[in-house]
């Protein structure tokens, strides 16, 4: 995984941006932006050195190597599977990782890697060079090097009964990031950019949850041309899979495994309250993992 620097993005006049949508260069290479530094791991570590990569560094995905060339990805959806059926994993990477990776040249175009990633479900794909893994270039990526090739200014920081008593309120995160419907697509993207999040929920005045906008519904926007849309209410999903906070983890944690999506937001009465990762759930099983056996012995 690429280890990106922080970017200090300064304040500019967006006026005339608001129909500027479509006109990035998308046409640049790869390596013209893409930062040097990788986070891997070698085929034959122990799966706990890639698991403690996972979490420590908050990766949703690990490029596995061998000798420098890539050979396979083992993700924290993959993880989340082993770790939900309480299997010891006792073996080394190779054993658990995907062998089918997707990767472009450092030679290929922005416009290559930013169809592959609106077309597909994964968010990041392996960057080679002379056939060796050389970094990673994610949706949010793209979306950063939008924002900053057009100076978008960065905003302000304005057994079964023991699995039901393990709640969403145990494990959720708050303190949340949120948008409203009129919220610009410029404003969205840049919170997505400059926070390094994948997903903004949408809310009213009262916190009630009206929908979602993701970096990939962003991204199709940007590389459409003949976009005109400059709010999020005109391109976010309204169709949101959401759990109470009372909810059981396990259910969660079915929902994550089995969808593409790695969060979901936690309602209280249709209030937003709290959003809960696979990363959330992994870390709550690898600290309790003796009490929740016990329990459900």
């Amino acid at each position: 995984m690429v280890i990106w620097n922080e970017s200090n993005l300064g304040c500019h006049d967006t006026s005339s941006l608001e129909n500027s949508v479509g006109e990035c260069p998308w046409n640049a290479r790869v390596g013209d932006i893409m930062q040097c530094g990788v986070v891997s791991v070698q085929q034959d570590e122990s799966v706990y050195a890639a698991i403690s990569i996972l979490v420590e560094k908050h990766l949703s995905g690990l490029p596995v190597v061998d000798c420098g060339r890539l050979v396979g990805i083992i993700s924290e959806k993959d993880v989340l599977c082993l770790l939900r059926d309480f299997k010891h994993l006792t073996g080394h990477v190779t054993e658990y990782m995907t062998k089918k990776v997707v990767s472009y040249d450092i030679e290929d175009t922005l416009e290559d890697v930013g169809l592959a990633l609106i077309n597909n479900t994964f968010r990041r794909v392996a960057i080679l060079r002379e056939g060796k893994l050389c970094g990673v270039m994610s949706r949010s990526d793209l979306i950063r090097y939008y924002v900053e090739t057009l100076k978008v200014p960065s905003l302000q920081e304005d057994g079964e009964s023991r699995k039901r008593s393990l709640q969403a309120k145990d494990v959720m995160k708050c303190g949340l990031l949120t948008v409203e419907k009129q919220t610009s697509l410029y404003e969205a993207a840049d919170i997505l950019s400059s926070r390094r999040v994948t997903g903004l929920p949408v809310v009213d005045h009262g916190m009630y949850l009206q929908g979602i906008v993701s970096e990939k519904d962003i991204l199709r926007t940007l590389f459409d041309p003949y976009a005109t849309t400059c709010r999020v209410h005109d391109i976010m999903t309204e169709e949101v899979i959401s759990f109470g906070h009372t909810d059981s983890i396990f259910d969660i944690c079915d929902c994550l495994i089995h969808n593409d999506f790695r969060r979901v937001p936690i309602l209280n009465d249709g209030r937003l309250v709290g959003i809960v990762s696979r990363a959330d759930i992994m870390m709550f099983i690898l600290k309790h993992r003796s009490e929740i056996s016990k329990g459900m012995a």
